[in-house]
């Protein structure tokens, strides 16, 4: 099965809104496919991780974004581009923003997954149907039956519980790099940032997975529709007798008295 047909497959099962991304970490430029757009170079902005992802999601578009292309300092410093400072590290970009105190702030800062710094140039996005590369992580955006439907064919051979972070920020390290990181799946929150810059709608939550185990994740989307009780749309239990209010049931009883 190829990316296309993988793409197809989820939307069988999920009627997504928006096309699944597809995420690379790249170690060369030369990795980059044809026409696949670098911000600064191809539309004269700099992006946010989130808008790239944004793009490829809603737009089709297949983008690569390295330093001279990247906005947020957070997201390039998580994907290994930028250099993590201690004024960084120390927590002084969370304090009066996220938390109370630079402790606090530390111990956020600390917690965000990351890449090893200079290992990659850049990181590439694209809707899953069009990359012409193999992927590190799927991104996958959508409502919250869609997204729960994900954790349901994740947990299909595996039992047990999906466990997920959370912190309300910086969610590209959460949603494209843990899933590389740790093998693990992701049942993301988007983040403040993701909400301004990618305008992520507040009914969409998100859902992340290694590329790897696609496979399984089909796999237990099928099998989890075939058994009946969780399928998307949801199915609806619409065989009962409604209640109704006091004056249509007196007519209703008028009419039997005719």
């Amino acid at each position: 099965m190829d990316n296309p047909e993988y793409e197809k497959k989820l939307n069988q099962y999920l009627r997504l809104a928006s096309f699944p991304v597809a995420v690379k970490f790249l170690e060369s430029w030369e990795e980059v496919p044809p026409r696949t757009k670098r911000p600064k170079e191809h539309l004269g902005n700099q992006f946010t991780t989130c808008q790239a992802v944004s793009m490829a999601r809603r737009y089709g578009w297949a983008l690569a974004l390295g330093r001279e292309d990247s906005s947020c300092v957070l997201g390039a410093m998580a994907l290994g581009l930028e250099k993590r400072l201690p004024h960084y590290t120390e927590g002084n970009l969370c304090i009066d923003l996220y938390t109370e105190n630079i402790e606090a702030g530390r111990l956020s800062e600390e917690s965000v997954p990351r890449l090893p710094e200079g290992k990659y140039v850049g990181v590439l996005v694209a809707p899953l149907h069009r990359a012409a590369f193999t992927p590190d992580s799927i991104v996958i955006y959508g409502n919250g039956a869609q997204i729960m439907r994900l954790g349901q064919a994740w947990l299909w051979k595996r039992g047990g519980t999906l466990d997920s972070a959370f912190r309300g920020r910086i969610d590209c390290a959460d949603l494209a790099i843990a899933p590389h990181t740790t093998g693990e799946p992701q049942m993301v929150v988007p983040c403040t940032g993701d909400r301004i810059f990618g305008q992520v709608q507040d009914h969409e939550v998100a859902f992340s997975f290694p590329f790897s185990v696609i496979g399984e994740i089909l796999e237990g989307l099928e099998a989890t529709h075939k058994a009946g009780a969780a399928r998307y749309p949801v199915t609806n239990w619409l065989n009962y007798s409604g209640g109704f209010p006091p004056s249509y049931e007196k007519y209703r009883d008028m009419l039997e008295e005719e």
